[in-house]
């Protein structure tokens, strides 16, 4: 059974809306989460240039874990690693 070709033009165009705006949402939130964990990564680097940590920049174990931490936490975990690194208690490896 096919639909008339009006109630299928209205079920379409609603179908549209509705994907644009959960696109509009999920895009939102990342570009939110990019900035996040973009200063993050900026906050240790420049904590690093300004010799107030010292966080590996090699290729190794430790770099590899700075980096997922600021990943997945972002500033909130570049500023954890930061005071912990003050208080020498990062990198643990």
């Amino acid at each position: 059974m096919a639909l008339p070709g009006l109630l299928f033009d209205i079920i379409l165009v609603a179908l549209a809306i509705l994907i644009a705006y959960i696109l509009y949402k999920a895009l939102k939130t990342t570009k939110k989460l990019a900035l996040n964990i973009i200063i993050g990564f900026i906050l240790i680097i420049v904590t690093n240039l300004l010799d107030i940590t010292s966080i590996p920049v090699g290729f190794n174990l430790s770099t590899v874990i700075t980096i997922l931490i600021t990943a997945l936490t972002g500033v909130f975990g570049a500023l954890v690693m930061i005071i912990l690194n003050i208080f020498g208690l990062y990198p643990f490896i």
